[in-house]
């Protein structure tokens, strides 16, 4: 299935990471865009739409769950897969406590993450299409209330006028 509507951010300090895993989103159809650093990551957030976050947890500058907090500031739909060697239990809360989809042990099972950067997007898919049904739907009630408040106004003045 071809996926080039969606756009993953990749962060990772280890170039030979970066170029393995946007080789792999590549081949599965997915755009990638990489960064080796938090800073480098927040400008190409704050310049364009991004539909998941792939974040390695130990960055030079910051950690992945804090670049995920700085993310949905710009960003706050995104999901994001954390990756790190370090599978400690303080990690993987911090990871979730950020908002994390999920928490990936280096080295990473390619497969499990194909599986997972897919799942994470249709939840994001099925998030949105809920949230733009209910404001839609929120948009209707409003124009019916606003209906029903015209149609009492015009029985008022009925009643006013019939009344005189």
């Amino acid at each position: 299935m071809i996926r080039h509507s969606y756009r993953i951010l990749l962060v990772d300090d280890d170039m030979a990471s970066l170029e393995v895993l946007g080789e792999v989103l590549t081949r599965a159809g997915y755009d990638a865009v990489s960064a080796e650093t938090g800073y480098e990551a927040l400008e190409i957030v704050r310049e364009a739409s991004i539909d998941l976050a792939l974040l390695d947890f130990n960055l030079p500058d910051t950690t992945g769950a804090e670049l995920l907090q700085q993310i949905k500031q710009f960003q706050p739909n995104v999901p994001a897969i954390i990756m790190s060697a370090n599978t400690s239990q303080g990690v993987k809360f911090d990871v979730f406590e950020a908002g994390a989809y999920t928490f990936m042990s280096k080295p990473i099972d390619l497969p499990q993450l194909l599986r997972f950067v897919s799942r994470a997007l249709d939840l994001k898919c099925q998030w949105v299409s809920r949230h733009q049904g209910r404001r839609q739907g929120e948009a209707t009630d409003r124009n019916a209330q606003t209906l029903q408040v015209k149609r009492l106004s015009i029985f008022r003045w009925i009643r006013i006028i019939r009344h005189k």
